[in-house]
């Protein structure tokens, strides 16, 4: 049962960025790069109620592709890959997408709220022992495949305008799920991202005939 949801998520993640990509229509490709901190509470915790004291780092790339650009908004969804590490706990190794909406401010400034899904492959990041014959013997290495999904939202400073220089900086944060954690024990972990970083605009090579 679990291997066709995986595999229903990663269908319908493939199919959704081929149809944003064929509705994009300028010349450019952006790659977005992040770092994060990354803390397993429910909202309302830690730091400001969105940041672990307990630094858990992550890297973050992705790209976007554009239903519609106007003036003052886009409507957009990103590809990304992620890793993030939590000591004692496990490794994360991300690959969603998330469907966001950038309202414009002037001079430069913008929000991008976001509603993302995708999969997580967990590796734990501890030695892990099962009973066995009567005796604790190590588990293999073994990755756990798992959904994740949840919204974030994103303000930035963009300067392409005023400064004709291709390149956003933003602040992020994410608040998402992975399921299932643990198997009848968690069956839902709640995490908190906090993102800072760029999307820079590279121009696409034109075939010149």
């Amino acid at each position: 049962m679990q291997k066709h949801l995986y595999f229903l998520i990663t269908a319908i993640l493939l199919n959704s960025l081929i149809f944003a990509q064929s509705a994009s229509e300028k010349r450019i490709l952006p790659v977005e790069l992040s770092l994060f901190n990354n803390g397993t509470f429910m909202p309302g915790k830690g730091t400001l109620g969105i940041w672990s004291p307990t630094l858990h780092p992550g890297l973050s790339v992705g790209t976007r592709f554009y239903y519609t650009q106007k003036d003052r908004s886009e409507l957009f969804q990103t590809a990304k890959l992620g890793y993030f590490y939590h000591r004692h706990a496990q490794h994360g190794v991300q690959l969603y997408t998330e469907l966001g909406y950038r309202y414009k401010f002037k001079p430069g400034w913008y929000v991008e709220p976001r509603l993302g899904a995708g999969y997580l492959l967990s590796i734990p990041a501890i030695q892990v022992f099962e009973f066995k014959d009567g005796a604790y013997q190590k588990q293999a290495f073994k990755g756990r495949h798992q959904f994740m999904g949840g919204l974030a939202v994103y303000a930035g400073y963009s300067f392409q305008q005023n400064n004709k220089l291709p390149l956003d900086l933003f602040l992020g944060y994410q608040f998402w799920i992975q399921s299932p954690f643990v198997n009848k024990y968690v069956p839902v972990l709640p995490n908190n991202s906090v993102h800072l970083g760029g999307i820079y605009y590279f121009k696409k090579a034109t075939n010149k005939q």
